[in-house]
């Protein structure tokens, strides 16, 4: 439904019932004010004398005493003033038994209305209105009710009532045609604003709707541009999110085909050897259980990256011992230490070392830690894991992964945990790789309020401190 339609049934909806009933209350008023205002004159009409009068005249009626010497006209206007009050005033007493013997009988709803407790009753008559009033005086006697016959006036009755009200609708219908008019404007502005939105719609939300005036339909044009620019900005950050992941997928594709490859023509020449009877090289062996171990390893990173990029929400913290951890990582990547002949090494404490934290994204850390030791380290070296209880306060700790290999040059070392940063020295000995290994080291750490240092002697080797 429009608009102005609703307004229009909004209005005839409350302005017809109300002026119905405005109406006949004030009919109703009216017609109340009358018998009020009538039995009041009357009440004091009567104590200022008529009830002397009223009562002398029934005295006369049972006994009539005739003077001689009257005038005929002071008995012709006696006479003309009681026909005037037979006419239009009748008294009775409290058992409504008339002091005249022409007054009619009264009304039966006004006996019923009197008898009911009320001091004055009405009826009405059409054509022309005339009221009928009962009305009881507060006392007994002759003239203890009296019935009163009068012109009401056209407004009291019910053709006057319907002038009333079809005035009354016709300046509510003037009044619904004026706010009608009153809203054009308004509604045109709006309809100029629905284009505008519609058409800002179609071309992604580039420009703001224009804002005229100051009221309520400028502040909602208002907050449109507030609601568009803040989907221009998530459009934005989607888009370069769908570019940053299209760019990831293809470089981890790329990055993942190239170790698979390699791991198919290790075991390419291990079957071959086997169904030629010949002993499986120790080198085919050995180079497909390092490069399942990289594949392994950089679905477990991948994995972390996208709970790291989903943000603190999806961080699961809960209390683990870090010795168990590290007992893991060194199972994990025994394997592959041994085939590059590099000695792997732990110690731990005797005591739990207890840690509040996202255990899986912690054990990927370091796991990232170690695995980057082994691989970028020679035979012949040596990976050790390190964990300590520190005397700064309860629950404080320290893990060290440490290596003797080639090390990091210090021009490298700011940037080292960089997102797809890769040095020179880590490109030389493995092309393929995606740089998340040590970011996702540091995310984890910036995400527990842990610190993360490297540290790198001219001599070689390296050495990653984690602590809480």
């Amino acid at each position: 439904m429009k608009l102005r339609t609703r307004l229009l049934v909004t209005v005839v909806g409350i302005a017809v019932p109300v002026v119905v009933g405005l109406a006949l209350f004030a009919f109703g008023a009216r017609r109340r004010g009358l018998v009020e205002s009538t039995y009041e004159a009357t009440v004091q009409h009567m104590e200022a004398g008529g009830r002397e009068r009223c009562e002398a005249r029934s005295q006369r009626r049972e006994a009539r005493v005739e003077r001689r010497g009257l005038r005929g006209r002071e008995r012709r206007s006696r006479r003309a003033r009681r026909a005037r009050f037979s006419r239009d005033r009748h008294a009775y007493d409290e058992r409504f038994a008339p002091t005249s013997p022409d007054a009619p009988p009264v009304p039966t709803a006004l006996r019923e209305a009197i008898e009911g407790g009320e001091v004055a009753a009405a009826t009405w008559t059409e054509d022309p209105v005339h009221v009928t009033l009962a009305m009881r005086m507060p006392w007994d006697g002759p003239c203890a009710v009296l019935v009163i016959e009068r012109d009401a006036g056209p407004m009291l009755g019910w053709r006057g009532l319907l002038q009333v009200v079809g005035l009354s609708a016709l300046v509510a219908a003037l009044t619904a045609l004026a706010a009608l008019f009153a809203l054009g404007p308004v509604v045109r502005r709006l309809r100029l604003l629905t284009e505008a939105v519609r058409a800002r719609a179609k071309e992604g939300y580039g420009d703001d709707v224009p804002v005229q005036g100051k009221d309520e339909v400028a502040e909602l044009a208002a907050a449109f541009n507030d609601a568009s620019a803040e989907i221009r900005e998530r459009l934005r950050d989607l888009s370069a999110r769908d570019e940053a992941m299209t760019r990831l997928l293809a470089s981890t594709t790329h990055d993942i085909m190239v170790p698979l490859s390699v791991l198919q023509g290790h075991l390419s020449d291990a079957w071959s050897a086997a169904r030629a009877g010949r002993p499986v090289g120790e080198a085919s062996l050995g180079g497909a259980l390092e490069e399942a171990h990289y594949l392994g390893n950089l679905m477990r990173n991948l994995s972390a990256a996208a709970r790291m990029d989903a943000g603190e929400a999806m961080l699961t913290r809960h209390d683990f011992d870090l010795r168990d951890v590290v007992e893991r990582v060194i199972a994990r990547h025994r394997p592959i230490a041994t085939e590059r002949k590099i000695t792997l090494e732990r110690a731990v404490p005797e005591e739990p070392v207890i840690a509040h934290a996202d255990s899986t994204l912690v054990e990927q850390a370091l796991s990232n830690l170690v695995s980057n030791a082994l691989r970028y380290n020679d035979p012949g070296g040596n990976v050790a894991v390190v964990l300590d209880l520190l005397p700064e306060g309860e629950g404080a700790f320290e893990v060290r992964v440490m290596d003797d290999g080639p090390g990091i040059p210090e021009e490298e070392l700011e940037r080292v945990a960089e997102r797809r940063f890769r040095g020179g020295e880590a490109r030389k000995r493995s092309p393929t790789g995606l740089g998340l290994g040590l970011h996702i080291v540091r995310d984890v750490a910036e995400r527990h309020g842990w610190s993360l240092a490297f540290d790198s002697p001219e001599g070689g080797g390296l050495t990653v401190t984690l602590r809480n």
